[in-house]
């Protein structure tokens, strides 16, 4: 008895074996998953993200540089960009046909935010009550995943606006603040135009304008209450200068550009960073 038992045992044994040996011969390959926009990352060119509960956002990569185009037109966080990105490429664990069926029950008949990755939309939806997992949905497919994603695609505008002050580190050529105005001269000497007899170290300027070049923002915002005054410009090479308002706060500055009117944070002690030429020390005789 025990050894008609083993038989079986073995038989079933090898019985599974060659079905799995079948499954996975050459050129029959398990079927892959597809991620949700069913979409290669590095194909994706434009993104759509449309709210119930604020503005429409829009951006576009030009040049492998991603940019803001709605509601404001300026470069894109860069790291913003990615999280979204990696929302595309989910791959649901979980998904059921998308039948004919009531979609308010998932809370898809007025979809908390759609995202459009190219032209593959995601409808967002609620949240169901056994797991706290969220439904999305695409023309076809329900799907359920995990709710990690949605603080991206509602997040205020703002948070998606790169906090650098000059993009892709242009080279200055010239800077006019109410503190200093430095012009660099043709034999690439610089001048203080503001104080012309004084000797400028050339290493002194340079790391004065670093501060500029490599600035980043507290915050970057489209609204600010006061009114700016005292003004700043910005020359760089080859490029279009950059004009900024001053506005003086408690412990802070907002420096307002000209052409976008975004409102650019930095605090006190980096403003004074960026207007101050560093003391060098001499080396002793």
């Amino acid at each position: 008895m025990k050894n008609r038992l083993l038989i079986n045992l073995l038989l079933i044994t090898l019985v599974v074996c060659l079905g799995m040996i079948a499954w996975l011969k050459p050129g029959h390959e398990a079927p892959k998953k597809t991620n949700l926009a069913g979409l290669d990352i590095n194909t994706i060119q434009h993104i759509k993200i449309e709210r119930t509960a604020a503005n429409t956002i829009e951006l576009k990569r030009l040049q492998n540089q991603w940019y803001l185009t709605q509601p404001v037109n300026t470069l894109a966080l860069a790291g913003k960009v990615e999280r979204l990105l990696k929302i595309s490429q989910i791959k649901p664990t979980t998904s059921y046909p998308l039948e004919k069926q009531p979609l308010s029950q998932f809370g898809l008949d007025t979809p908390t935010v759609k995202v459009s990755f190219n032209k593959k939309t995601l409808n967002i939806g609620k949240t169901e009550s056994v797991q706290s997992r969220r439904y999305v949905s695409n023309d076809t497919q329900l799907f359920l995943l995990d709710d990690t994603f949605l603080h991206h695609l509602t997040a205020p505008v703002d948070a998606y606006i790169d906090t650098r002050l000059i993009p892709n580190n242009g080279q200055i050529i010239g800077l006019k603040t109410p503190e200093i105005t430095l012009q660099r001269q043709e034999d690439n000497t610089w001048k203080n135009i503001q104080s012309p007899t004084d000797e400028l170290s050339s290493d002194a300027v340079q790391m004065l304008l670093d501060e500029w070049r490599f600035a980043r923002a507290i915050t970057v915002t489209t609204k600010f209450d006061a009114t700016p005054t005292e003004q700043i410009i910005i020359s760089l090479y080859e490029q279009p200068n950059l004009t900024f308002h001053l506005i003086k706060q408690k412990d802070s500055v907002l420096l307002v550009s000209n052409d976008k009117k975004l409102a650019y944070q930095f605090s006190d002690t980096k403003y004074k960073k960026m207007t101050t030429l560093p003391r060098l020390e001499t080396p002793n005789a």
